[in-house]
């Protein structure tokens, strides 16, 4: 059976669009190629056309917490590395009770590359990486001759590189008000910005942000947003600097976890956890990584003839200084993992695998190396300054992002957990439980709702 937001199947009919820098949400960016496939030809994929029941109502009524009247409202909020296992380990107990209040999503499965703000962007804009155009934390666009670098603010908050239109501004657009939280591209210097923004600053506490958010409900109405988007990141650093089964780590799952249930009681307080929509996310999840499972690229490549390396540890993309040498480096790359049995894949862009969604804009490298889970490419000056690790194909379990929702517009639906979405689907699914109108086309998405059992 099937949960949807509206009385509609969600086998529906789907077309693919890219979107430009910061304009209307049918441009394009102006260096990806406009290919044609349409939603109804990506919807013939799902073999199934399930009986729909309980839906989740488009746009519910109005409600009050006993004192205030309280528009539809949805808050959402990411545990960037945070991997779906571990709500299995017996440290989330806060977590685990809006999945049984609510909705509990076997996984969600990120975007390739399971990067932080590929896959944050792709989270509320509902466009794949190569949609939207932050394809890689780091990354060349050759249109621009300029290259994108998540850690240096003045280049990459420029809304050049930004496609799509974020929740946020949907919100905006269409007479709402939104709250933005330290979330990859609410910085970005667009003509719609969030109502509220608080900036991006390491060392801020998950409680912290929390309370941000309650002090944003506690608004009058007039003032107060229904769209609200906050990003937590303690799990993730941790996650890479003592791996996903470290005692440091098992503590940050902990303490979000406790951070979470401060704000479960907040809302508690307010009478409004059956008022507002909670919805818990991550971007992707991590993976043990050493010494051992490094694979030196710079062993078989000249990497003087490189002009920009996207060297993310578990791929390599490579832009050289000429072209010319691309092939060389393609088939460098392809004799040195047959001849020694290297565990990775080596593609031109024009062939990785239709499921990554991933070939489809000029900014993806022309050649890219993928390492098998658990592997990593880098450099022998480069070395691995970490124990774990994301960025591997979506597919791999230790790479499964959580989604758990409760509220209103998310009814609870038993004990067993629902079929596994891709992150594309939860732009649509958000906006309509707030009354935000989607156009059709506008995503990558095929679906408006969830699965509660296999077809």
């Amino acid at each position: 059976m099937a949960i949807a937001l509206s009385g509609g199947l969600f086998c529906l009919s789907v077309v693919f669009m890219f979107f430009g820098r910061g304009s209307s949400i049918y441009a394009r960016l102006p260096h990806q190629e406009n290919w044609a496939a349409s939603r109804r030809e990506r919807a013939k994929n799902i073999k199934c056309n399930p009986k729909i029941t309980e839906p989740i109502p488009l746009a519910p009524k109005i409600l009050s917490n006993g004192t205030a009247e309280f528009d539809p409202t949805v808050i959402i909020l990411s545990f960037d590395g945070f991997r779906a296992e571990y709500l299995n380990r017996g440290l989330t107990p806060n977590m685990l009770s809006v999945g049984a209040n609510g909705i509990h999503v076997e996984y969600m499965q990120p975007s390739f590359p399971t990067l932080t703000f590929p896959n944050h962007y792709t989270i509320v804009t509902g466009l794949y990486p190569s949609s939207h155009g932050i394809v890689a934390n780091t990354f060349y666009d050759p249109d621009l001759g300029d290259d994108f670098n998540y850690g240096i603010p003045a280049k990459s908050w420029n809304p050049k590189w930004w496609g799509g239109e974020p929740l946020w501004e949907t919100a905006v657009n269409q007479n709402q008000r939104s709250g933005v939280i330290m979330w990859p591209g609410g910085e970005v210097t667009k003509d719609v910005r969030p109502t509220y923004h608080i900036r991006y600053k390491s060392g801020v506490a998950a409680q912290e942000k929390l309370q941000s958010v309650l002090g944003w409900l506690d608004k009058p109405r007039e003032e107060r947003p229904t769209v609200i988007a906050a990003y937590i990141n303690e799990v993730d650093s941790t996650g890479h600097d003592f791996g996903p089964e470290g005692k440091r780590t098992q503590k940050a799952i902990g303490e979000v976890d406790s951070a979470l249930g401060v704000f479960l009681q907040g809302l508690r307080e307010r009478n409004l956890d059956k008022v507002v929509n909670l919805v818990l996310v991550s971007d992707h999840g991590m993976s043990y990584v050493n010494n051992a499972r490094c694979i030196y690229y710079d062993d078989y490549l000249d990497t003087s003839d490189l002009l920009f390396e996207e060297s993310l540890y578990p791929h390599l993309g490579v832009w050289t200084k000429d072209a010319k040498k691309l092939n060389e480096i393609y088939r460098t790359l392809k004799r040195a993992q047959r001849k020694d049995n290297l565990p990775f894949q080596v593609y031109r862009r024009e062939d990785l695998p239709a499921r990554f969604h991933y070939n489809h804009n000029n900014r993806i490298p022309p050649v890219i190396a993928v390492a098998n889970p658990g592997y990593v490419l880098t450099r022998r000056d480069m070395g691995l300054a970490a124990a774990g690790m994301h960025g591997w194909d979506p597919a791999a379990e230790e790479m499964h992002a959580i989604l758990m929702a409760s509220g209103p517009s998310f009814p609870n639906q038993g004990p067993e957990k629902l079929q596994a979405i891709e992150n594309v689907e939860l732009y649509e699914i958000v906006a309509r439980a707030v009354g935000l109108h989607v156009k059709e086309g506008a995503t990558d998405g095929v679906r408006n709702g969830f699965v509660s059992q296999p077809c």
